[in-house]
C-alpha cells in the first residue's frame, strides 16, 4: 500500500503537539494521518479527508483492527469528500486545524488494484480514471465525445505531450470506427501516432496522455487551486500548511498561490526552499524521488 512520503519532514515542519487538531486533506492509506495522531494524543484530533470511497472503506477496515480503533469518532475522524470542500467538512466536524497537509501524489493502489484504467499496463481495464466512481465523467466518455481540438489542448496542456496533435488525430480516426472503451484501445491509438524513437525512451510513450486524461476527468488542477485557497482561509494565525506535489503542473499552482499570498502578507514561508526526500528514503521508496514539499504559515 501507499507509503507516506516525506513523513519525517511532515512531522518536523507541521510540528503537531498534544492537544492540537490537524487535517490530512488527502488521507489515502492513512500513513501521515496516523503518525500525526500519535503526536497529538490524548486530547488532540486528526481529520482525514479521502475522495475515493473505496480507499476510505479500506482505511476504516484497517483502523478497526488496529490500536487506533478506540480513537475513531473521538480523536480520529475520517470522511469521504473532496478537499475542495475543506472548509465545510472541517466545520461539520468541529475542527479548527493548527496544521493542514496535502499529499497530491496518486496512490499506487489506483494504478495496481483499482481496476479503473489509471495504468497503461492494464490493457483490459475500462477507461474510467475517476477518483470517485460515483460521480463525474468517465475517461472513455470524454475521449469519445469531446471535440478533437479540445482533446488536443488537454494532452498538450495537462500532459505536456509533444505529439498531442498526431495522437488526437489517431483517436479521432479510431472512434469513427469503434468506441474507445478500454485501456488497450487507447494504447493502440497512441502507439500508431508516435514515432519509433519515442517508444524507446525511459518514460513510457503513453504516460503523458494518461496523465492528461486523468487530470481532465478529475479536474485536478482546478481542485488543487481551490484546495490551497480553502486551506489558507481555514487556518488560524500561525497555523501551518504543508503541500507535497509530484508533478510540475501541480507544483507550479501551489508555488504561484503561495507567492501571491506572501506578497499580500497573508502567509509567510516556513522554509523558502523546496523540501525534497533524502537519498535513504528514495532508495527505500523510489516513488518518493519526484516529491516536492512546500510549507507556509498563516500570518
Amino acid at each position: 500500500m501507499h507509503k507516506p512520503v516525506l513523513l519525517n519532514e511532515v512531522l518536523e515542519y507541521l510540528d503537531p503537539k498534544p492537544g492540537q487538531s490537524l487535517i490530512d486533506a488527502t488521507l489515502d492509506g492513512g500513513g501521515h494521518a496516523l503518525a500525526i495522531l500519535e503526536r497529538v494524543l490524548p486530547e488532540g484530533k486528526v481529520l482525514g479527508i479521502e475522495w475515493d470511497p473505496k480507499m476510505l472503506k479500506d482505511f476504516n477496515a484497517k483502523i478497526s483492527d488496529s490500536a487506533f480503533k478506540e480513537g475513531v469518532g473521538k480523536s480520529l475522524f475520517a470522511v469521504q469528500g473532496s478537499y475542495v470542500d475543506l472548509e465545510k467538512i472541517a466545520d461539520d466536524q468541529g475542527i479548527v486545524p493548527k496544521g493542514i497537509l496535502f499529499d497530491l501524489g496518486l496512490s499506487s493502489w489506483h494504478y495496481e488494484e483499482s481496476g479503473r484504467g489509471f495504468s497503461f499496463q492494464k490493457p483490459d481495464e475500462p477507461l474510467d480514471m475517476r477518483f470517485d466512481p460515483n460521480q463525474g465523467q468517465l475517461a472513455s466518455s470524454l475521449i469519445n465525445t469531446i471535440l478533437i481540438q479540445e482533446l488536443e489542448r488537454i494532452l498538450s496542456e495537462y500532459g505536456e505531450e509533444q505529439f498531442s496533435k498526431s495522437i488526437t488525430e489517431a483517436i479521432g480516426e479510431m472512434r469513427k470506427k469503434k468506441p474507445i472503451v478500454v485501456v488497450g484501445d487507447l494504447l493502440e491509438a497512441i502507439e500508431g501516432a508516435v514515432p519509433k524513437w519515442y517508444k524507446h525512451r525511459k518514460i513510457h510513450w503513453a504516460t503523458k496522455t494518461f496523465q492528461a486524461l486523468r487530470i481532465a476527468v478529475n479536474n485536478e488542477l482546478e481542485n488543487v487551486a481551490a484546495g490551497m485557497e480553502a486551506a489558507i482561509r481555514l487556518l488560524p494565525p500561525k497555523g501551518r500548511l504543508a503541500v507535497i506535489s509530484f508533478q510540475g503542473l501541480e507544483d507550479k499552482i501551489v508555488r504561484e498561490i503561495f507567492k501571491a499570498k506572501a506578497k499580500e502578507k497573508v502567509i509567510s514561508w516556513v522554509k523558502r526552499a523546496t523540501i525534497r526526500p533524502a537519498w535513504d528514503e528514495i532508495k527505500e521508496n523510489p516513488r518518493a524521488r519526484s516529491a516536492k514539499m512546500k510549507v507556509i504559515q498563516k500570518i
